[in-house]
């Protein structure tokens, strides 16, 4: 039998762990699995072709929120060119809603729960031509796959999923070493499992081994990464170790970082690890409404922890539309969270997964959502459409000026005014034009901060570190800058100087140098603000990471 697997990730830098998962238990069971791998960015013909030219027998689907809608309209075609395919659905969007997914004509099994302990069962018995038996798989009028008697595994028994993996280094690779999480939050999947279940440290040790060096990113999909702090601050130790190449990005609890976690991620290696740490909401009566108890306040304060170390890169997120959240109380933990300075806040929506106990209690609490993937709410009792239209549009200002962090200097030099509220900033911010983030920064926010020469000068220095060869706006000089001539007297006429700045460069020839070199001299105030010397030259090296780019020239 033919049997296809059909994963589509959200864009074209994801891979997909569950495809993979469920191609390693096949292998090591001796049974070929055709994988076609695709993002929702490609269209529904074009997927549809190539699943159609391998001939399947059994077409199988990963579905999960982000590809439900292109799943739906693939599966149609699929049927309708081939009637004779048997086609089943698995994942999240299976588990909570494997009801309604019955009722179309163009799905045949649904498979609840975790893959792995179903697939082989399920290959099986469709091969003999017999309804597959045992909790998990069910049918228009099967029995009803219950959540209680869905079989899992030991995450250590589970094949390593990437051993035929061709290492592609423009792809974002995941891993895990646990599910389930201790948290129920109302909102969440998760919160329909009982307990965490943990592979063991020296298993994730040998199997990251295999990884690290060989990917630039490896996100675990671990819930709470640090629900057991001991137990993640060992695997957080092994990884600084790690080659230098991969990073590795966590989800985790800020309120459960201890003192030995800020002494070890105070270590420089710790560059590679990115935190994202869900604050959701700083409402204590929302917080409450979906069952997270956790300190916004505290939560908050180890967030800013983080980021003083220099280290770690934290992003926060929030979620808009939560129960009795208004506009007044988000845009509270929205200036709350820009205050903490992380390198990115991502402003998120509440989403009514199906199976979850919020979209259970939707018509109780009021809240309007689509009644399709993904499943938005657009109204609640606290917030009105043109509320979240508001939170859209600030989401947006909030990517381009904040997130991508090219005004990153000017930005926190405006937040630590307390002239303004995050949330204002945003809003002056929404106004301005197409010119460089930079000057757009500047030309908005001048006059709402009390030293308006000290915030061009941080715009200036925020444009030389990332445009590397541009010429500085107007709007952002003082006077006229002898930056051309000045980098061309330090490469040619100071070379001994020069390297000792930039001890990288020895030996390169002056014209390579220079093609990569920016030069800048700034005010006393700016470079108190930016923590420099007084009175120092600054370089920026463009053939080095932003984070390593700006040089003192003594």
């Amino acid at each position: 039998m033919q049997v296809v697997l059909l994963a589509l990730n959200a864009s074209f830098v994801h891979t997909s762990l569950s495809a993979r998962c469920l191609d390693a238990v096949c292998r090591e069971a001796g049974i070929k699995l055709e994988v076609v791998e695709s993002n929702i960015n490609e269209g529904a013909e074009v997927i549809s072709h190539r699943v159609a030219e391998l001939r399947p027998k059994l077409l199988l689907c990963s579905v999960y929120i982000w590809n439900r809608r292109l799943m739906e309209d693939i599966c149609t075609r699929i049927r309708l060119m081939d009637p004779g395919v048997i086609i089943v659905w698995g994942g999240s969007e299976v588990s909570g809603g494997w009801e309604e997914i019955l009722l179309r004509t163009d799905v045949d099994y649904v498979a609840c729960g975790e893959g792995e302990g179903l697939i082989l069962r399920l290959i099986g018995a469709l091969e003999q031509g017999e309804k597959p038996q045992g909790a998990g798989i069910t049918w228009r009028g099967g029995p009803e796959p219950t959540a209680e008697s869905m079989p899992v595994q030991a995450l250590d028994d589970l094949p390593f999923p990437y051993v035929s993996e061709t290492w592609l280094q423009n792809k974002i690779y995941y891993f895990e070493t646990s599910r389930g999480c201790p948290y129920n939050c109302a909102y969440c999947l998760s919160s329909r499992e009982a307990g965490v279940r943990y592979m063991s440290v020296e298993t994730a040790k040998t199997r990251l081994s295999q990884m690290a060096g060989k990917v630039p990113l490896i996100k675990f999909v671990d819930r709470t990464f640090n629900a057991e702090p001991k137990r993640a601050r060992e695997l957080w130790g092994f990884l600084l170790g790690a080659k230098e190449e991969t990073r590795f990005h966590f989800e985790i609890c800020a309120h459960l970082l201890t003192e030995d976690d800020f002494r070890l991620l105070a270590d420089p290696r710790a560059q590679r690890f990115q935190f994202e740490v869900g604050l959701q909401s700083a409402s204590p009566m929302s917080l409450r409404a979906v069952s997270r108890h956790m300190d916004a306040t505290q939560t908050l304060e180890k967030v800013k922890r983080l980021v003083q170390l220099s280290t770690v890169e934290v992003q926060l997120d929030l979620i808009a539309g939560l129960p009795e959240e208004s506009l007044a109380t988000f845009l509270t933990a929205v200036n709350a969270a820009l205050l903490a300075l992380p390198h990115r806040l991502h402003l998120g929506f509440l989403k009514l997964l199906p199976g979850t106990l919020l979209r259970q209690r939707a018509k109780e609490l009021s809240l309007v959502y689509l009644p399709f993937a993904p499943y938005e709410v657009l109204r609640t009792p606290h917030m009105s459409p043109h509320d979240f239209f508001y939170l859209k549009r600030l989401s947006r200002v909030l990517e381009r000026y904040y997130n991508l962090r090219q005004a990153e200097n000017a930005l926190r030099y405006v937040l630590g005014q307390g002239v303004l509220t995050g949330a204002e900033m945003l809003e002056q911010l929404d106004a301005a034009d197409s010119k460089p983030v930079q000057e757009c920064v500047y030309l908005a926010l001048q006059t709402h901060v009390p030293l308006p020469q000290v915030l061009r000068e941080l715009c200036r220095f925020d444009y030389l570190l990332h445009e590397p060869h541009k010429r500085v706006p107007e709007a952002l000089l003082v006077e006229q800058q002898p930056e051309d001539q000045a980098t061309r007297d330090i490469v040619y006429g100071d070379p001994e100087r020069l390297v000792a700045a930039l001890p990288h460069r020895r030996g390169e020839k002056p014209g390579s140098v220079l093609r990569q070199l920016r030069w800048g001299k700034f005010s006393r105030e700016a470079l108190a603000e930016l923590r420099l010397p007084d009175d120092c030259e600054v370089l920026f090296d463009h053939s080095l990471p932003r984070a390593a780019r700006v040089c003192v020239l003594s």
